[in-house]
């Protein structure tokens, strides 16, 4: 049976059909005016009723164009500038002005739209003001560091990845703790696929999926490096699959790589690896645990290149601090120096020296407080400055060598000449020996001369008492009878 419909119903019911979503869409959209705020990089746009706009623009906006220089100099490309940051009242007209705008979980307060946009939701993010205050800056991150995916791989990268680098952008020591307390899975083996994490288009829905996800991007970069990864991510543009895309790059197969994540790095991951960030390899900390460790020859190499790039990037702050750092691994470098040659100068008995640069390179250590070598250094300053007291009492001794009294160097001598022995001054303990021997010689010489001496008196005597015997006697004893 044919139901024919009358052309009054039929254009009834088109009304209908059509003015419902029409009516919805009124509901939903609000026309307001929209402001707007300009940095370098980017347009913070927000409708001029909410007032939340106007503030994230400037409590943010010079932070991110700072954000915008670091990821331009780690992606070796950027997006097209400027970028916008739109603030949406509320989800409702997140979604009626983007027909195409990616689905968020309820209550989150960031994502992107298209390569060029970040959406912040004003609503969301004024029902927990204080996690906004500490978590904004890295929100911002996470976004503009997928944008910069996005334009690497022209928006071929899979929803896992975005979503991965996304949380590996954000700094660890900000926001990672608090993820870890929300979301730590109950094992420390995974319990989803790299396919499940990077090809489910719902991949944002699950809060178990992110640890997992941003350990992926961890991984790749921290086991194979960020070049690699970048090498990777441009691999996409072209690759018929991402499976393909690593396999293109990295040396054994994505199976082979899942396996290895999955039973070797991901436990490790959970315990503390996610600290280990090459976003932040500009942080300084590594740097001034170098130096703790007294390694200021690797300090100074990668300060040298630190300080280049927060040049750039015009990160003053940061960079006067790694600027003192810089310093300070310097004077270990010259505590260092001076230490050898303090060694070297003592082995080639120029104790002077050894004991002035072992005063200097102290000085540095104990500036530095690094007290490692400090025990080496104090010996050999107090052997060279004991030396230099035994070389100058040998010095004021040698004019008593030729004395009267000179026997009674002999002892001390002696005693200089074997404690500069052991301290391993052979010329000095020479220098002692010869005065010694000096001494020795003229007691020889004077006993000598004393026995001399008593020979010829004795040998006078008995030459008065034989010759007296040979004399005639008196007239008077030459008596007659």
């Amino acid at each position: 049976m044919r139901i024919l419909i009358r052309p009054i119903g039929l254009l009834s019911l088109l009304l209908l059909v059509l003015s419902a979503p029409t009516t919805a869409l009124a509901q939903a959209c609000t026309l307001q005016n929209w402001g707007e705020t300009r940095t370098r990089s980017f347009i913070f746009t927000y409708q001029e009723a909410t007032p939340l706009g106007r503030e994230i623009a400037e409590r943010f906006g010079e932070a991110l164009d700072a954000e915008f220089n670091r990821f331009a100099n780690l992606f070796e490309t950027s997006p097209p500038v400027p970028l916008m940051v739109r603030v949406y009242p509320n989800e409702r007209e997140y979604y009626c002005f983007n027909a195409l705008a990616p689905e968020i979980p309820i209550g989150q307060t960031h994502s992107r739209i298209g390569g060029r946009e970040i959406a912040l939701i004003a609503q969301n993010i004024s029902a927990d003001p204080q996690a906004w205050e500490a978590g904004g800056l890295e929100a911002l991150r996470h976004e503009l560091a997928v944008l910069f995916l996005n334009a690497l791989t022209a928006e071929k990268a899979p929803p896992g990845l975005q979503l991965g680098l996304g949380i590996y952008a954000e700094d660890p020591s900000v926001t990672f703790e608090s993820r870890l307390a929300d979301t730590r899975p109950p094992t420390t083996a995974p319990e989803a696929t790299w396919r499940t994490l990077w090809e489910a288009p719902n991949v944002v829905f699950e809060r178990s999926n992110a640890l997992q996800a941003a350990s992926i991007t961890a991984y790749l970069v921290d086991v194979y490096g960020w070049d690699d990864f970048l090498e990777f991510a441009a691999a996409l543009r072209t690759a018929d699959s991402w499976r393909l895309a690593l396999e293109a790059v990295y040396p054994i197969d994505a199976n082979a790589l899942e396996r290895h994540w999955a039973e070797t790095y991901y436990p490790v991951y959970l315990q503390g690896r996610w600290r280990e960030n090459a976003f932040y390899a500009l942080s300084l900390a590594p740097y001034e645990g170098l130096i703790a460790a007294g390694a200021y020859q690797a300090a100074a190499d990668g300060l040298a290149n630190v300080i280049t790039v927060l040049i750039d990037m015009e990160e003053f702050d940061q960079l006067s601090r790694a600027q003192e750092l810089n310093v300070q691994a310097h004077q270990g470098l010259e505590a260092d120096a001076l230490a050898r040659q303090a060694r070297q100068a003592y082995l080639e008995g120029d104790f002077t020296a050894a004991a002035d640069f072992a005063r200097e390179s102290l000085g540095h250590y104990t500036a530095l407080d690094d007290t490692r070598n400090l025990a080496a250094l104090n010996e050999i300053l107090a052997q060279a400055e004991e030396v230099g007291r035994l070389r100058l009492e040998l010095a004021e001794l040698a004019p008593q060598a030729d004395g009267l009294t000179a026997g009674l160097l002999g002892p001390r001598l002696a005693e200089i000449g074997t404690r500069l022995t052991v301290l391993g001054d052979p010329a000095g303990a020479a220098e002692a020996a010869a005065l010694l021997a000096r001494i020795n010689t003229a007691r020889t010489t004077l006993a000598l001369a004393i026995a001399a001496a008593g020979a010829l008196a004795a040998c006078l005597v008995l030459y008065r008492r034989v010759h007296g015997l040979r004399r005639l006697p008196s007239p008077e004893a030459r008596l007659q009878y």
